[in-house]
């Protein structure tokens, strides 16, 4: 039993345990069934809003996104480099400080067969299959992974995770479409065809002057407003529909953005695990917390 000097301290970090253990288990349990509970939609019919998609990633062209590291050829990484630092003493201690990181965040394709989806990673939750970690002497590797060069040592821990050119992707986030041309609107195109009928005043008059005054009127150029406008409508209903643009990214009503190399079955299941594991580490806790506080009062 700690002294009562400390006791509240460890009541105290306990309690802390107590509700992060909770919070995360249910927090991954929704995870888990968010993505079990999402059926998994095709690009080219995929409803606007949170959507679950799958398939191969490549790209944006000419956007080459190598990996900073081992310059390996990907569409995504996450890095971080580590200082090795030993405690003075005769019990010495390793600890790895983190002196560089960083992920990337530029955008690439998603193709599932269907139609290709821009994915915007930025702010996505990530869990990549591919990774490496290698030492080295200098704050920056100088040497690939698995090669011995003059500077070899064991001073930096280097660790880098990837999204490789035409990986399988299983991605869920908000999913939205937009023109990939830019029309003008309806009033701009009815002013521009009203202008170039103005241009022959013959046809025009010819058209739209009813009372035969040779000229026309306010009420009959009113006339010519609106069969210019059912004139544009026609031409744009008649007009094969703009490519889309799809879009994936952080969903507006803040809920999971994930991108994935597992299958959505291995990434609920992944999910499950951190969530049993959070849940004993939350009995864990409360267990030694009731010992403590028992403990305590009996002390008091």
């Amino acid at each position: 039993m700690p002294d009562l000097s400390d006791a509240w301290f460890w009541v105290l970090n306990l309690g802390v345990a107590v509700i992060a253990g909770g919070w995360f288990a249910f927090r991954f349990l929704h995870l888990a069934r968010v993505i079990e509970d999402t059926p998994t939609s095709r690009v080219r019919s995929a409803a606007q809003g949170y959507v679950e998609l799958e398939g191969r990633v490549r790209p944006l062209a000419d956007k080459a996104n190598p990996a900073p590291l081992t310059q390996r050829d990907c569409v995504w990484w996450r890095y971080r480099i580590q200082h090795r630092n030993e405690s003075a003493g005769r019990n010495q201690r390793e600890k790895w400080r983190t002196v560089a990181n960083g992920r990337s965040g530029q955008p690439f394709l998603l193709d599932d067969g269907t139609g290709t989806c821009i994915v915007q990673p930025a702010d996505a939750e990530v869990l990549a299959a591919e990774s490496t970690t290698w030492y080295g002497a200098t704050p920056w590797p100088t040497a690939a992974p698995g090669a011995r060069g003059a500077l070899d040592g064991r001073d930096y821990r280097y660790f880098e995770e990837r999204i490789h050119v035409h990986e399988q992707v299983y991605a869920l986030g908000g999913f939205r479409s937009v023109s990939n041309a830019a029309d003008h609107g309806t009033d701009d195109a009815v002013r521009s065809l009203l202008a170039e009928w103005k241009q022959d005043q013959e046809a025009l008059a010819s058209r739209f002057d009813h009372d035969g005054d040779g000229s026309v009127s306010l009420g009959e150029w009113e006339a010519a407003r609106a069969e210019a406008r059912r004139t544009v409508e026609r031409q744009r209903a008649s007009r094969p529909a703009s490519d889309a643009l799809h879009v994936l990214g952080p969903p507006e009503s803040g809920g999971l953005f994930l991108l994935a190399t597992f299958k959505g079955a291995d990434v609920a299941r992944r999910y499950r695990r951190r969530a049993y594991l959070a849940f004993g580490g939350f009995f864990a806790a409360v267990y030694a917390l009731g010992w403590l506080v028992q403990g305590v009062l009996r002390n008091a």
